[in-house]
């Protein structure tokens, strides 16, 4: 007979603290402790990255062939701005939007390593896939995200930079809390416009980062990437709060090594922990 305890609990904020603004965001603390996990999970955490920037380069890649039959033709256009034709830039853009949105649900699964990393947790890279199950909702929400900011761009560029902050934290919302689509929008703005200075100060640095990276021949991107997931993760635990699982097991400790892949395949990127040969094991789990 399974005697196992199990006891959830929220680490950091929660949805009502996030609501109501009562949480601290200190920009230091959290470039901090986020360069900490990006040194700590670099290689376990690199490789799901690179795997999503190959996803989305072959989305981006096959979207523009399918409209333009050669994407060569951009190179041209680049060399002779002359060939810079209004298609191209459509095609641009459908391109772009269209890897943002199919590679989704990788990009959650991403977050969600992320995530478990800022709540102590370590992570394989096979959790990249944890974000499939939320298929369905992160693509829509990612979707309706995309047209507001494109819609409130063509109004005002300033709006579309405020949209992408304000809905920053939806997909985790999505699959930490379990959220509908449209209200994890109206959650994650709300709690952002409570720091919204804070928040947007921190972005704003890691942008700057990206630019510098960038200017490194993109080598520098290797830790910039990583390093924005953290920061993501950090914020969302320091807002929202992260949802895990205890559980006290009486099971002997060569059990809970039986079983310790197929619990970690069945939780959010978790991994758990024992007390050896003693007769309560606690085993703390991504909920």
């Amino acid at each position: 007979m399974n005697n196992d305890i199990e006891k959830d609990f929220n680490l950091g904020g929660s949805i009502d603290r996030a609501l109501s603004g009562d949480y601290e965001l200190k920009a230091t603390a959290v470039f901090q402790e986020a360069w900490k996990h990006t040194v700590s999970h670099f290689l376990s955490f690199s490789p799901a990255i690179v795997a999503l920037m190959f996803v989305q380069l072959a989305i981006f890649y096959i979207a523009l062939k399918l409209q333009l039959g050669d994407p060569a033709v951009i190179l041209d256009a680049v060399i002779d701005p002359e060939a810079f034709t209004p298609q191209i830039v459509e095609s641009i853009f459908i391109a772009n939007f269209s890897y943002e949105v199919v590679s989704a649900p990788i990009y959650a699964g991403i977050s969600l390593m992320a995530m478990s990393h800022a709540a102590g947790l370590h992570t394989k890279t096979r959790h990249i896939g944890k974000g499939l199950q939320f298929t369905v909702p992160v693509i829509l929400v990612t979707l309706f995200s995309l047209m507001l900011q494109g819609i409130a761009g063509m109004l005002l560029p300033f709006l579309s930079i405020y949209f992408s902050l304000a809905f920053s934290h939806s997909i985790l919302l999505i699959c930490d809390k379990k959220v509908p689509p449209m209200q994890s929008l109206l959650l994650s703005l709300r709690a952002v416009n409570k720091k919204i200075f804070t928040v947007a100060s921190i972005y704003l640095l890691v942008m700057l980062m990206f630019i510098v990276a960038a200017m490194m021949y993109g080598i520098g991107l290797i830790f910039v990437l990583p390093f924005f997931f953290h920061v993501k993760g950090i914020l969302y635990r320091e807002m929202f709060g992260i949802k895990l699982k205890v559980i006290a097991s009486d099971r002997p400790h060569n059990d809970d090594d039986h079983n310790d892949s197929s619990n970690d395949d069945n939780n959010n990127g978790g991994n758990n922990s024992n007390d050896g040969n003693k007769n309560k094991n606690p085993q703390v789990f991504d909920a």
